[in-house]
């Protein structure tokens, strides 16, 4: 109990530092990694051990290690484990009966399936693939004809989009950031795009995303 309120307390640190889009330390400064999603987030603790316990226990392991015909290679836009830790520590405060997540093994595996497959496309989207937002329209409108649309294997929809920054003052030469946006809940904080396991992509999201909300 101590460590999960310690996490707790560094989760609030990091909503007091939030930035637009901060680089989560995946522990990998190449993009490609030698092995399946599944041991790409095995090899990484620090932003992982939650949502690989969580991976398993929902019976989708397969699915991450590239055994599934039907899905051989997949974009998983990833939830860091401090977003499932936040979740539950919600859970707890809320006290809902029959809600009160203290470890993954609370939560009802069917839910687990739900939310972990809303995070997964059946198709390999690198950031180079994703297209530029129409700067005329917001993401959400009707005649938005920019981004990238995507439905997840749950049947969700979202959007990717490209957006361009200024540097020294002119425009579209700066950074270009991968954002998302799910159709239902709105902007998804994206930290770090394109890190390229042997069955997929893998897009983690900021540690500020609330777990579920996709």
């Amino acid at each position: 109990m101590k460590k999960i309120w310690l996490l707790w307390g560094i989760i609030v640190l990091i909503w007091a530092c939030d930035t637009e889009q901060k680089v989560i330390d995946t522990g990998v400064s190449n993009p490609y990694f030698d092995g399946t999603i599944m041991d790409y987030l095995r090899s990484n603790d620090k932003n992982w051990d939650l949502t690989v316990e969580m991976i398993e226990y929902a019976d989708l392991t397969d699915l991450f290690e590239g055994q599934v015909d039907t899905c051989p290679e997949i974009t998983f836009w990833a939830p860091p484990a401090y977003s499932i830790l936040r979740f539950m520590l919600e859970s707890q405060k809320a006290a809902v009966p029959g809600e009160i997540y203290t470890k993954i093994a609370d939560i009802p595996k069917e839910l687990c399936r739900t939310f972990l497959l809303k995070h997964v496309v059946n198709k390999k989207y690198l950031k180079s693939d994703i297209a530029y937002i129409n700067k005329d329209y917001f993401i959400n409108e009707e005649k938005q004809d920019g981004g990238t649309d995507m439905t997840c294997i749950e049947g969700n929809k979202i959007r990717a989009y490209l957006r361009g920054s200024s540097w020294a003052g002119v425009a579209d030469v700066g950074a270009v950031t991968l954002n998302l946006y799910s159709m239902e809940h709105g902007e998804i904080p994206v930290a770090s795009p394109d890190i390229q396991p042997q069955n997929g992509v893998v897009h983690a999201l900021n540690y500020s995303y609330n777990f579920g909300k996709i």
